[in-house]
């Protein structure tokens, strides 16, 4: 169909319909006075030309995440996923002291769920938030002597390191003791009661919300740690890092189902920590016999935290869809989509298409915009589907501005609610069942229509957290056409499948609609 074809196609809306549908909250306006008013005819365009395919990168950048994924996610659609996390270890404080001949009682590891406080028949439960599947895994923790480096010495350390999702088999290559095994693990939404040495030497009992909370092999750490007290090795931090690389938490396939478990590994109550008996002066006085010297046993604890340093690896064969009608987005190391709008022919060269030439030489004002993404139920039926897709400026690697112009948003913090007028959550039917997804680009096409702005590749993901805007990049290759994705996308197991722009059914086909006014002629 060619262009002057395609204009004749434009619809035409008369301005109280525009008013309904604004009543109902289903679109926002820019300069939207005018709508209505004598003079000016309101009308709809969705007849733009767009490109849309899947990339599914080789592996992304891990070593940046906020929050990390643990554990297997398996589905009939993608596959099995198994993400890790490698980890370094930090000494709380530098040249501890243990006090004389101490012994270990038990070393725990724990990293708190993310959960919440519910009241079920007048009693205080928990819920679990960001578990992904019900099913056990095997979960291992291994000593590693690989060292994460902070800056990458093939720049002579003049730029930060990048560490890839890929990276598993260079960690195992370097791994030491195996210090957990669980060959049936499954995260548990029981509150947890921990007995920890008080400042005064006496037991004092906490409850704590759940977390996964693990017993390591304590004949390691007490040769690792409270044997070495003094010595260089625990000396300061810089030492200890190089002495005690870090932690792998390695999570493997035991069925056909498994449970993924999206982790804070900086929350505070995060670590290891040491539980130990110890001899120490009675400078108390506690047996009253005025012998300030004498050793006395008392029971202490000291906790290692996890460093700064940490890389997500995983594990999973995408499987080749070879369909172009769809769009294939899934989380982790998974894909997406590359989106080119107005992508028609370009007949003199100048790198801008006919269409958007001509849509440029109307002076239309933008009153809204949207991408409709609807949902090939085909694929989705009974499968687990993200809330938020996520659509950003691919060749810039930053989002647009109708994520800066939705103010509801706080970029980068994961507690806010943000951009539900620009990223629009999944509309779904009575039973459930995602049904379309709506991305609001008013401002993006005005630019582009109005300013003359960039008309950019656009990237668009499945999303764990729209307020998580920074980027990974992609592992560089040869025909690498994409290098960078949020990492909101790569904090999520869940994948869904949307028609593209060239499926068959024209009611679910990807389309760019074009709210706008302009004079009557």
């Amino acid at each position: 169909m060619n262009l002057k074809n395609k204009m004749l196609k434009i619809t035409t809306v008369v301005a109280v319909v525009f008013s309904f549908i604004a009543c109902e909250d289903d679109f926002e306006t820019i300069g939207s006075g005018v709508i209505g008013e004598p003079g000016f005819n309101a009308a709809l365009y969705d007849e733009a030309e767009i490109s849309a395919r899947t990339f599914t990168p080789e592996a992304v950048q891990t070593n940046n995440l906020q929050l990390n994924l643990l554990g297997v996610y398996s589905d009939p659609l993608f596959g099995t996923q198994e993400a890790n996390i490698l980890s370094s270890v930090i000494l709380t404080t530098p040249n501890p002291d243990f006090g004389t001949e101490p012994v270990l009682d038990s070393v725990v590891l724990s990293i708190p769920y993310f959960s919440r406080e519910v009241i079920e028949e007048g009693e205080t439960e928990y819920k679990l938030d960001s578990i992904y599947g019900s099913g056990p895994i095997k979960l291992s923790v291994i000593e590693s002597k690989f060292f994460l480096n902070n800056l990458d010495p093939e720049t002579d350390f003049q730029q930060s390191q990048k560490y890839y999702s890929n990276m598993e088999p260079r960690i195992l290559n370097n791994s030491g003791a195996l210090l957990y095994e669980n060959e049936n693990f499954t995260p548990s939404a029981q509150s947890l009661t921990e007995y920890a040495p008080g400042n005064n030497g006496e037991i004092d009992t906490l409850t704590l919300a759940p977390a996964l909370r693990v017993k390591l092999n304590k004949d390691f750490f007490q040769n690792k740690i409270l044997d070495n007290q003094g010595s260089s090795d625990l000396l300061n931090f810089n030492n200890f890092r190089d002495y005690f690389r870090g932690v792998y938490l390695k999570a493997d396939q035991v069925g056909d189902n498994g449970s993924m478990m999206l982790l804070n590994v900086q929350q505070e109550n995060s670590g290891i920590t040491l539980y130990y008996r110890t001899n120490v002066p009675d400078s108390r006085d506690e047996d009253e016999d005025d012998d300030l010297e004498e050793l006395v046993e008392v029971r202490r604890s000291y906790k290692l935290n996890f460093g700064n340093s940490r890389v997500n690896t995983f594990n999973q064969e995408m499987p080749d869809f070879n369909d172009d009608e769809n769009l294939f987005l899934k989380g982790g190391e998974g894909s997406m989509a590359v989106i080119e709008l107005f992508s028609g022919p370009d007949t003199d060269n100048d790198g801008v298409s006919d269409e958007l030439e001509f849509l440029r030489e109307n002076n239309w004002l933008i009153n809204e915009a949207n991408l409709v993404f609807h949902v090939n139920r085909n694929y989705m039926t009974g499968l687990r589907e993200p809330e938020r897709v996520y659509l950003y400026d691919l060749d810039n690697r930053r989002v647009l501005v109708d994520y800066v112009l939705d103010s509801q948003g706080q970029m980068n913090n994961p507690s806010s609610v943000s951009n539900n007028r620009h990223l629009v959550p999944l509309e779904r039917d009575e039973n459930g069942n995602g049904i379309k997804y709506r991305v609001r680009i008013t401002g993006h096409i005005n630019e582009i229509l109005n300013n003359e702005a960039a008309n950019v590749r656009l990237g668009l993901v499945v999303s764990q957290n729209v307020n998580l805007i920074s980027m990974s990049s992609v592992l560089p290759g040869e025909e690498v056409e994409v290098t960078g994705v949020p990492v909101s996308s790569i904090i999520t197991p869940l994948g869904t499948v949307l028609y593209g722009p060239d499926a068959e059914d024209d009611d679910k086909r990807l389309k760019l609609n074009i709210y706008y006014t302009e004079p009557k002629n």
